[in-house]
């Protein structure tokens, strides 16, 4: 089977794919306290319903990506996405909390699958050349991510509540299906071996070696802990207490997301020049500016749209280049493994993501203080960690090449 050609419609399907995940967060996030209302949950219970989703999103990651370097991205694709097609059906019908969130935990199953596949196939079709492609995918998963929220509370407005919302992640995960349906296969040397329990130990033992590896993923899950901190509060805090109305809401999160687009469009740009580890440390930095700014705003004027927007359009901006750079930090240098290599990168920003989620469950208190402290420890530890790391590694390759 020929390789596929590097086409615009094979790109447009892979953004897609990348997107399913957010897309069915951020179109539900408006419309959290109705859920709660509708189905007769305690307030908080929604916030459940999106770790829920996280951690399985994560998790299957660490499962389906060496899965798809033994049998193939597309029979993986075909499954993952029809199982978020029926899962979106099973929450819009849900009759209670306890239903919706086991919903919600098969569709972060299927989207788990469709943005590690579509992760793995950029490095089989672009090879050592994936780092802007890669940047490419973030960038229209981000435009995803902005519009989403607007488009849900304009939906759970007009349409009929979270139900519809519900019904749009149906027809999203339609088209992707209807796509994937034409996607030709891109792994044409499958590993027999791989996602077996022993080989699949054994890889990630060897995954785990490089300490360039563990510093990307450490810097993304931290990223992404930060920015769950606010995507899971900035709901409760921006209509509940600062009452904007869902429409608002979404108007406020999609320019605050305009920062990630704006970062990773930088990335797509640089990331041949500077390499993934300059990008990172770059975007950690103004990640941890940013979540330590709107924290340091919050205990001098509290909480307000201006206080909490302005800092996170700094922290996204960071965000922006650490997601598509520690993805293309961890996937270019290993082309045999890229689906092993995906899935440990996403399973890292899913658990900084779910941990993040945990935490403020456990200690929202009806104010802002939670969600933007955790924002802003999650933005410094990644800041002092991937540091930490980044010069233990050139101190032993400086007494490694002494040695030689």
């Amino acid at each position: 089977m020929n390789l596929p050609s590097r086409s615009s419609v094979l790109l447009a399907l892979l953004i897609g794919l990348c997107a399913l995940g957010e897309i069915s967060t951020q179109m539900l996030i408006p419309s959290l306290r109705d859920l709660e209302a509708g189905l007769g949950a305690v307030p908080g219970s929604s916030l459940t319903a999106l770790s829920v989703f996280v951690a399985a999103f994560g998790l299957g990651q660490l499962f389906f990506g060496p899965l798809s370097d033994r049998i193939g991205r597309r029979p993986m694709l075909l499954v993952g996405v029809t199982t978020y097609v029926l899962a979106s059906l099973w929450m819009a019908f849900a009759q209670s909390m306890p239903e919706f969130i086991a919903g919600r935990a098969l569709q972060g199953l299927g989207a788990c699958v469709a943005l590690v596949v579509a992760r793995s196939v950029v490095r089989d079709v672009w090879k050592e050349k994936a780092g802007p492609v890669m940047a490419i995918t973030v960038i229209g998963m981000l435009s995803a991510i902005m519009l989403s929220p607007v488009l849900g509370g304009l939906i759970a407005t007009h349409a009929g509540g979270w139900r519809a919302v519900s019904f749009a992640t149906v027809l999203f995960g339609g088209a992707a299906l209807a796509g994937s349906l034409f996607f030709k296969e891109t792994n044409l040397q499958p590993d027999a071996q791989a996602g077996r329990l022993k080989t699949l130990l054994g890889n990630y033992a060897l995954l785990l070696k490089d300490s360039s590896l563990r510093s990307f993923a450490i810097a993304i899950a931290c990223t992404y802990g930060a920015m769950f901190s606010f995507i899971a509060g900035s709901s409760r805090v921006l209509v509940g207490q600062l009452g904007l109305s869902p429409t608002q809401y979404g108007l406020v999160f999609g320019g605050i997301v305009s920062g990630l687009i704006a970062g990773a469009i930088f990335t797509n740009r640089t990331i041949m020049k500077y390499g993934p580890e300059k990008i990172v440390a770059i975007g950690t930095s103004l990640v941890a500016v940013g979540a330590g700014s709107g924290l340091i705003l919050h205990e001098l004027i509290g909480p307000s749209v201006a206080g909490l927007m302005l800092p996170q359009m700094l922290l996204t901006l960071g965000s922006g280049m650490v997601l598509p750079g520690s993805v293309a930090g961890a996937v270019i240098p290993n082309p045999t493994r890229a689906g092993l290599a995906a899935g440990f990168i996403g399973f890292s920003q899913m658990a900084g993501a779910t941990v993040s989620g945990l935490l403020l469950s456990h200690l929202q208190d009806n104010t802002a203080f939670p969600m933007v402290a955790l924002n802003s420890a999650f933005a410094v530890a990644g800041f002092l960690v991937f540091r930490i790391m980044r010069a233990k590694k050139g101190t032993d390759l400086f007494s490694n090449a002494k040695t030689k």
